[in-house]
């Protein structure tokens, strides 16, 4: 079997076809590198307390993390709730709960004063 030698015009094909293929491979690699998605998670809070888990900023996670959501009253005032971006917090109503990460949210511990028992309780029997 006899070969001829290859043209300018192939091997300059080749080259390209190395060329593009090695860019290929390169963009790949910086795609996968860049990882899974990440959100925003914006955390704040009325007069009457704080968020201190996670705390009160904006932070980062990845897609699908499930953050954990503590909020403390101070003296005279209750939690009410959760408001915002509420739609994948737990349990919207509870001071401890989470929140699945799966978008930018921001949600805000909302606290209300407490009311005052106004002697509507039992009494005791006066003898």
């Amino acid at each position: 079997m006899k070969t001829f030698p290859r043209s300018r015009r192939h091997r300059r094909a080749g080259r390209v076809s190395a060329l593009f293929f090695t860019m290929l491979v390169l963009v790949m690699a910086a795609t996968a590198c860049n990882g899974p998605d990440t959100y925003q998670l914006a955390v704040s809070s009325t007069a009457g307390g704080s968020v201190t888990t996670p705390g009160e900023d904006t932070f980062n996670y990845e897609d699908g993390t499930v953050v954990e959501l503590v909020a403390t009253s101070n003296g005279g005032y209750e939690f009410a709730a959760w408001t915002g971006d509420t739609e994948d917090i737990a349990d919207v109503n509870s001071p401890s709960t989470n929140i699945t990460m799966n978008a930018d949210y921001a949600i805000t511990a909302s606290f209300a004063e407490q009311e005052e028992d106004g002697g509507g309780g039992v009494n005791p029997i006066q003898p």
